[in-house]
C-alpha cells in the first residue's frame, strides 16, 4: 500500500456494485470482466497475464496456507509486506487506448475509461462523484495539528498509540510499530516534516506547529494494534443496527449475532457477573467487529437473567427487519454434494424411517437439489448457530401413532405456517473441517447440518394445504413404509427383531429402543399389536447373577396378579418352552398399556397409593404362590453396609458429608437384624412392586389406575412399598425442583383409604420411615460418588436426608 499524503474525500457514499461476475469474453480484442471492471487486453498481453498469474498466485496461495492467512474479522495480516515478483515484467506493450481518458454515458450507465481500463458506474453514482470533484481542493495544506497528523497516521493504517509526553498542539507522543517505522519516515518526509535526532531509537520529525516523537515498539503483535485501533470508534450497537438497517453487511450481522448468543449462554450458565445484559446499552466496534459487553456493579446472572436478555435482544433485531437473515454459502462441489447425500440417506433411514410412527419421508431444498454448502460465517436463527445448509424433510406421522414420536426428536416449533410441528430430528457432520469458531465461543453449540422436520400429525387435518407446500417446494418420496416394509435403526435392533420372530412368530416387527434410567434396556415392538421387550441385566435389590433367576420371578408374579384380577402390563407367553434370552440376557415382552405416564408433578397420588394398596390387599385376603427366594431383608443387607462404608469415607462433597453425619446417629437402629424382624413381623408380607415410582404409574384413558414394571420386586413387609411410594412421589423423579414431602403424608393416607394400616405398623411409622429413608439416600450417595457431574443425585440425597432429619429429629 502507498502512503497517503493527504485524503482529499473519503467516504461510503456509493450503492453496491451492479455486477459480482469474473469472466472472459473475446471480441475485437480479449476482455477480462472483474465486476464492474473490464480490462481491454491484446493476445500479447493476456498471455503475459495468464502466465505470470498462473505462477505467481501459486505461489501466494502456498504462503498463504504456511501463514493461515485470514481476512475479516481482526485479520492477522503479515506484518511483513508480501509480494510475488515472478516473470512480473510484462513484455507487451499496452495495446488498446494507451493514453485515453474518456466519460460516457451510455445505456447501461456511465463508462469511466483510464487507458484499457473501463469502469461501469451507475448514474447516482456518477452524479455523485461529479458533484465531489467539483468541491475538492487539491492544493489544501497537508496536515499540520496534532488532530489532523493522528488522522493521517489512522488513514494509512499505521500501527500506534499513544505514548506518554504528549503537549497539546505542540508535541504528538506515540508508540509505533517497530515495522511501521520505516512508514512513519516516509509519510513525514512527504508533507514536510523535517526529521531530528531523537532519544535512543525514538525517531522526532518536526512541522511548523508540532513534534512528532516516535518510539519504536517490539511488545504488541499487529492484531493486538488492530484490536486497539478498533477501539478509536465505538458506538452502541442499538444505533450502528438501526443506523444500517438492512444494508448491514450480512456477515458482519450474523457475526456479532453470534457474539449475543455466546454472551448470552454465558450469563444462563452462570459464568458471568457484573456485566451489563440490557441490549440498549452495549457498545460495538465496526472495524473489529466486536460487540462490547459494558460493567454494571451488581449485575447477575442465571436463567432469570438470561431469558429476559434475549427476549430484549429478539425484539430489537426483530424491530429493525434484522432477525432472520443468512450469510453467503460456498456449495460444496459435486463429488462431495454426491457423498453427502448419502449421508443423508443413511441418516433419514436411521433417525427417522426406523421408527413405526412414521409413515413418509419426503426430501426437499438443498439436499434434494444438490447445492448444500457451507456458510462463510454461522448463520444465527434464533438460538441456533448453523454452519452449513439445512437438510429440510417432511414426514408423514401414522394416525395411529402420533404419541410414538422418536424420543430424541426436540420440538422446535409446535405449529409453523403450513400447519405441520417443526422439528429437530439429527444432525450430519460438515463436508469439510468446522474452522474454530467452536473456540472462538465456547457458549455457542454449533450444528453442522441440521435435520429440519416439518411433521404432519393427521388430527389437525390440513392435507390439501401441506400437499400444496409439497408440490410448491417439488418435494420427493424417499421413504414409504408400506412399499418398503420397516427399517431399523442399527444392527442391535435388527437382531432383536429376529429373535422375536423366532419366539413369538411376528413378521418383520418394527424394532425401536426407548430411552431408560438403568443399565436395563427397553425396546418398543411393533407386530400385530404394540409391545414393550424389556432386557434385564442388572437390579438395585439382588445380585446380578441372580437376574435370570428373578426374571423368572417377575413372569410368575406377574401372572399371578392378573389372574386375582389386578390390573398391569400382561406377559407375552413365548411359543419356545425356554426362557427368551437376547444378547446373553433374559427378556420378557409385555403389553403395551395405553394411558399416560405423570413423571412430573403434578401427580395422581390418590390414584397411585390405591392402586398399590389394591395390590396388596389382594394378597393379605389369599397369599401368592410366587414363593420367597427374593426378600426384602436380601435388599436391606446390600444398601446397610453400602451406608456404612459412605459413612467412613473421607472424599465425600462437605454438604453430603454433614448429612451422613447428622443421620448415622439415627441409622444405628437400623443395622440391628433383630430390630429389623421385629419390624417385618409387625407388618403383613406380600409381594412388594420394590419401586413405586411415578415412571412406574400409569393412568389409563378410563381412568384405570395400574403399577408396571416389577424387575424390583420382592417379598417381605408391605411397609417397604408403602414408605417407599411416598418418598419417590415427594421426590419427584428427575424434576427435584418440584420435590414435595407434603405429598408423603398424601400417599400414606391415599393407601389407608383402601387398606388402613394396622396399628402395629402406626407404631413402627417413624421407624420405617428411617429404614427406606437411609436406603434411599445410600443409593443416591453411589451414584454421586460414581458419576459427580449428575447434581440431580446429589439434590435428591440431601432432600432425603432433610426430610429425615425434620421428621424424626425433635424439634
Amino acid at each position: 500500500m502507498g502512503v497517503i499524503k493527504k485524503i482529499l474525500y473519503r467516504a461510503d457514499v456509493l450503492g453496491k456494485p451492479r455486477h459480482r461476475n469474473f469472466f472472459l469474453d473475446m471480441e475485437e480484442n480479449i476482455h477480462i470482466h472483474y465486476r464492474d471492471l473490464r480490462i481491454e487486453l491484446s493476445r500479447g498481453e493476456f498471455e503475459d497475464i495468464v502466465g505470470a498469474f498462473g505462477r505467481q498466485s501459486a505461489e501466494l496461495l502456498a504462503i498463504i496456507e504456511e501463514k493461515q492467512y485470514q481476512d475479516g474479522r481482526l485479520p492477522n495480516a503479515n506484518q511483513d509486506d508480501v509480494r510475488i515478483w515472478t516473470e512480473s515484467r510484462l513484455r507487451h506493450e499496452v495495446k488498446y487506448h494507451p493514453q485515453r481518458f474518456s466519460l460516457e454515458e451510455c445505456g447501461d450507465g456511465y463508462h469511466f475509461h483510464y487507458r484499457n481500463y473501463k469502469l461501469l458506474i451507475e448514474p447516482e453514482d456518477f452524479r455523485r462523484i461529479a458533484r465531489l470533484f467539483a468541491t475538492l481542493d487539491i492544493d489544501g495544506p497537508y496536515a499540520s495539528t496534532h488532530e489532523e497528523v493522528r488522522s493521517l497516521l489512522e488513514a494509512n493504517e499505521v500501527d500506534f498509540v499513544l505514548a506518554a509526553g504528549n503537549v497539546p498542539g505542540e508535541v504528538l507522543s506515540i508508540c509505533v510499530a517497530r515495522y511501521h517505522m520505516p512508514k512513519v519516515r516516509d509519510i513525514f518526509n512527504y508533507i514536510g516534516f523535517s526529521a531530528e535526532e531523537g532519544d535512543g531509537s525514538e525517531k522526532r520529525y518536526r512541522g511548523e506547529h508540532l513534534l512528532v516523537v516516535a518510539k519504536p515498539d517490539s511488545r504488541r503483535s499487529a492484531l493486538d494494534y488492530r484490536r486497539l485501533r478498533g477501539r478509536n470508534s465505538v458506538l452502541r450497537l442499538a444505533d450502528h443496527l438501526s443506523a444500517l438497517g438492512t444494508g448491514i453487511d450480512v456477515e458482519e450481522l450474523n457475526e456479532l449475532k453470534c457474539q449475543v448468543l455466546d454472551f448470552y449462554f454465558a450469563v444462563k450458565a452462570g459464568k458471568v457477573t457484573n456485566v451489563d445484559t440490557d441490549p440498549e446499552a452495549w457498545l460495538y466496534s465496526p472495524p473489529n467487529r466486536q460487540v462490547i459487553f459494558p460493567y454494571r456493579a451488581g449485575a447477575e446472572s442465571g436463567p432469570t437473567v438470561a431469558e429476559p436478555l434475549y427476549r430484549a435482544w429478539a425484539n430489537l433485531i426483530n424491530g429493525i427487519g434484522l432477525g432472520f437473515v443468512k450469510p453467503g454459502k460456498n456449495t460444496f462441489p459435486k463429488a462431495v454434494q454426491d457423498e453427502l447425500r448419502q449421508k443423508i440417506d443413511a441418516t433419514l433411514r436411521r433417525e427417522v424411517a426406523a421408527y413405526a410412527a412414521v409413515d413418509r419421508i419426503y426430501l426437499m431444498g438443498s439436499a434434494l437439489r444438490g447445492d448444500m454448502g457451507r456458510y462463510h460465517v454461522p448463520f444465527i436463527h434464533g438460538r441456533l448457530a448453523k454452519l452449513g445448509s439445512d437438510i429440510d424433510i417432511l414426514v408423514d406421522i401414522n394416525p395411529a401413532r402420533e404419541d410414538d414420536l422418536p424420543p430424541h426428536w426436540r420440538l422446535h416449533l409446535e405449529k409453523s405456517s403450513n400447519h405441520c410441528a417443526v422439528y429437530h430430528v439429527a444432525r450430519i457432520p460438515l463436508a469439510e473441517p468446522e474452522g474454530d469458531w467452536a473456540q472462538r465461543f465456547p457458549g455457542v453449540d454449533f450444528i453442522p447440518h441440521l435435520v429440519d422436520a416439518y411433521v404432519r400429525l393427521p388430527s389437525r387435518g390440513h392435507d390439501e394445504e401441506i400437499d400444496a407446500f409439497l408440490r410448491k417446494f417439488g418435494a420427493c418420496c424417499v421413504y414409504d413404509r408400506a412399499s418398503e416394509g420397516p427399517v431399523y435403526r442399527g444392527d442391535e435392533e435388527a437382531d432383536i427383531a429376529a429373535v422375536l420372530a423366532g419366539h413369538y412368530g411376528f413378521d418383520r416387527p418394527s424394532v425401536e429402543r426407548m430411552p431408560a434410567s438403568t443399565e436395563n434396556a427397553v425396546f418398543r415392538v411393533h407386530a400385530d399389536a404394540d409391545y414393550i421387550l424389556k432386557l434385564f441385566k442388572v437390579s438395585g435389590n439382588y445380585a446380578r447373577d441372580r437376574v435370570a433367576e428373578h426374571t423368572a420371578y417377575e413372569e410368575h408374579l406377574v401372572n399371578e396378579l392378573r389372574v386375582r384380577g389386578i390390573p398391569t402390563a400382561g406377559i407375552i407367553p413365548a411359543r419356545t418352552p425356554s426362557q427368551v434370552v437376547i444378547d446373553g440376557h433374559p427378556a420378557l415382552l409385555f403389553e403395551r398399556i395405553p394411558g399416560r405416564v405423570e413423571q412430573r408433578p403434578p401427580y395422581p397420588v390418590a390414584a397411585a397409593a390405591a392402586a398399590l394398596a389394591e395390590i396388596h390387599r389382594t394378597q393379605i385376603k389369599a397369599p401368592l404362590e410366587s414363593g420367597t427366594a427374593f426378600s426384602f431383608d436380601d435388599a436391606c443387607m446390600i444398601w446397610l453396609p453400602v451406608f456404612e462404608q459412605q459413612c467412613v469415607r473421607t472424599d465425600l462433597e462437605p454438604d453430603i458429608a454433614a448429612a451422613m453425619a447428622a443421620l448415622l446417629p439415627l441409622a444405628r437402629r437400623c443395622f440391628p437384624g433383630e430390630n429389623r424382624a421385629r419390624w417385618f413381623a409387625r407388618s403383613p408380607l406380600v409381594h412388594n412392586h420394590g419401586d413405586v415410582t411415578p415412571k412406574n404409574f400409569i393412568l389409563g384413558s378410563g381412568g384405570e389406575a395400574r403399577f408396571f414394571d416389577f424387575n424390583n420386586a420382592f417379598h417381605g413387609p408391605r411397609m417397604a412399598d408403602v414408605i417407599d411410594g411416598a418418598f419417590q412421589f415427594s421426590l419427584a423423579e428427575k424434576y427435584i425442583q418440584f420435590a414435595d414431602f407434603s405429598r408423603f403424608d398424601e400417599f400414606i393416607a391415599g393407601y389407608e383409604a383402601v387398606s388402613p394400616l394396622t396399628p402395629d405398623e402406626r407404631e413402627d411409622l417413624a421407624d420405617w420411615i428411617l429404614l427406606i429413608g437411609i436406603l434411599l439416600f445410600a443409593k443416591e450417595v453411589r451414584v454421586v460418588i460414581e458419576r459427580p457431574d449428575l447434581k440431580l443425585r446429589r439434590k435428591r440425597a440431601l432432600a432425603i436426608a432433610g426430610f429425615l432429619q425434620e421428621r424424626l429429629l425433635p424439634a
